[in-house]
């Protein structure tokens, strides 16, 4: 009897998006669980399970809503339904080798979108680092006093919405203000056509998608906290 080829992590995708994008339009919470464990069971990656499953769909379904064809309701029930899925594969992203290196991230104020800032997190923990969300519509002023508070080595900034860029270049402007050598990472569907130009600063970094945030999270320098006391105690040296 001939042996059924085992197919490839992209390819296991490929078949099982539309299928999945069925089921989260339809509010089918336990069929994209079961989409979900079908793709670890083929060895899906999972960067590349957040990436071209969940954050792919997650797409569709916000143009689907901004087009009118389905009801903000329906919409906000699929995001909670990815989010359910996010919680229920995070002890696969947690490793146990921690660097010791810290990372907050926020979404700007305004900005009720919190699945991509979610996914970065789990990014960071998948090397070592401990990743704070701080939630959706962060106020610029709290984020300020939580870096100052934790003295985190990053900081991640989340823009879904382009009409909430002023929130996001307020904080940048501030938290560089206040911060000159922490490094700020931007990223996000609202920055998918200005992105790469707010990175002109060494220090702030554009990433595209989880792949090149993979490729950045590689790149980030060690820091070393100044010591208490000195006068620069609660500002990052990278």
């Amino acid at each position: 009897m001939a042996t059924e080829t085992p197919r490839a992590p992209d390819q296991t995708l490929a078949d099982l998006y539309p299928e999945f994008l069925a089921a989260l339009l339809a509010g089918d919470r336990r069929r994209c669980e079961a989409l979900t464990d079908q793709c670890l069971g083929a060895q899906v990656p999972i960067l590349a399970l957040y990436q071209q499953l969940f954050q792919r769909a997650l797409y569709q379904v916000g143009e689907e809503w901004q087009y009118n064809r389905i009801s903000v309701g329906r919409e906000r029930l699929a995001t909670a339904i990815v989010e359910g899925l996010l919680n229920r594969l995070y002890p696969r992203v947690i490793t146990p080798q921690r660097s010791g290196r810290r990372i907050i991230v926020g979404s700007v104020e305004g900005e009720l979108h919190q699945v991509g800032a979610k996914m970065v997190c789990d990014v960071f923990e998948m090397h070592g680092w401990e990743a704070i969300y701080l939630g959706a519509d962060t106020p610029t002023t709290e984020l300020l006093r939580t870096v100052l508070d934790l003295r985190p080595d990053a900081v991640g900034l989340s823009l879904s919405v382009y009409f909430h860029l002023g929130a996001l270049l307020t904080a940048l402007a501030r938290l560089r203000g206040a911060h000159p050598e922490l490094p700020i990472l931007i990223g996000g569907q609202g920055l998918r056509q200005i992105g790469p130009t707010l990175s002109d600063d060494r220090k702030v970094h554009y990433a595209a998608d989880l792949d090149a945030l993979e490729r950045l999270v590689k790149r980030l320098p060690v820091t070393d906290p100044p010591p208490e006391g000195s006068a620069a105690h609660g500002q990052i040296r990278a």
